[in-house]
């Protein structure tokens, strides 16, 4: 028995036809079936039994077929950390993005891979947490960061939770609100509210800090996994942004967006998850993209500990 033959065996089980599985290993059919059969006859039970024109799996090789697939993902898992070694600090890292860690960390990230490991390659790529969870257990990412509240928690999952970001309220200099001594949540929904779109969690914590008015499904106007287009919407009308901060950090910080305080405070905030495959090895770079994401989600935290409004 050989790791060839059980790749063998993997192509069947998946095409069902001989003619097709001999394509996908670049085989010819004869020597694919010599393949099975050699399997088959040092197993001492056949594996595939031919119905119609389709193959199937009989018990016994769906017994085999699952510890196939273990067994030849160690094999390839063990190629690819000889391979990873070998490269180093180098070879192309693949990371989904969610839209609010798109906004928050893809600019900062490449600017801190192009200065400081300019040999790595990095695929940044955005989509929602099932399109990116997809591409993960097919080995197309490496990696994604998406809200952890979006994330279910499965055994093939590595989740590790970044520090907590804060969320609030967000407006353009110059917005009427910025003229008012004291805030209330009745004031700010005179306005049109737009957001990524709240968490039940969100809505739960501001209907007990506000009373049942407060509940976003009654006032939020505007939902857009487009922050961009959220963000300049803000900056060009009375649009109110709710959100993560840190995806506003650099308008805030020019002073061309500010944060709007309410009494009381919402203390609103957000995490993100760095999500990896369970058993897969890592690129070494892969370990400096988590260090970096955590570090500035971190120090993000500690901005802003008291929000202003001018």
């Amino acid at each position: 028995m050989n790791l060839q033959q059980l790749d063998h065996l993997l192509a069947l089980a998946e095409t069902c036809t001989f003619s097709r599985a001999s394509e996908k290993v670049h085989l010819t059919q004869p020597a694919l079936s010599r393949s099975i059969q050699m399997l088959e006859q040092e197993l001492g039970l056949p594996l595939v039994d031919q119905i119609g024109k389709r193959n199937e799996l009989t018990p016994f090789g769906a017994v085999v077929l699952e510890r196939a697939k273990r067994i030849s993902m160690e094999a390839h898992e063990m190629r690819r950390s000889a391979v990873l070694l070998t490269e180093g600090a180098t070879g192309t890292l693949h990371i989904g993005l969610g839209g609010a860690p798109s906004a928050v960390f893809s600019s900062p990230l490449l600017i801190h891979m192009l200065r400081h490991q300019p040999r790595v390659g990095l695929q940044l790529r955005s989509g929602s947490a099932d399109v990116h969870g997809a591409a993960l257990r097919s080995r197309a990412l490496d990696a994604m960061v998406v809200t952890y509240r979006a994330v279910v928690p499965r055994e093939d999952l590595r989740i590790e939770v970044l520090p907590t970001m804060r969320s609030g309220f967000v407006c353009r200099r110059g917005h009427p609100l910025l003229k008012r001594r004291k805030l209330r949540l009745a004031d700010l929904r005179r306005y049109p509210v737009i957001s990524t779109g709240v968490s039940d969690d969100i809505a739960r914590l501001l209907v007990e800090r506000y009373g049942s008015g407060a509940n976003p499904q009654r006032w939020l106007h505007v939902t857009s996994d487009e922050i961009g287009a959220l963000i300049e919407a803000v900056r060009s009308t009375d649009a109110i942004f709710l959100g993560v901060l840190a995806t506003t950090r650099r308008l805030l910080d020019s002073g061309e967006l500010v944060e709007l305080a309410l009494e009381p405070s919402a203390d609103l905030s957000a995490q993100f998850a760095f999500i990896t495959l369970e058993g897969r090895t890592e690129a070494p770079a892969l370990g400096i993209v988590r260090e970096f994401l955590s570090g500035l989600a971190q120090a993000e935290k500690s901005l802003m500990a008291c929000p202003t409004r001018t």
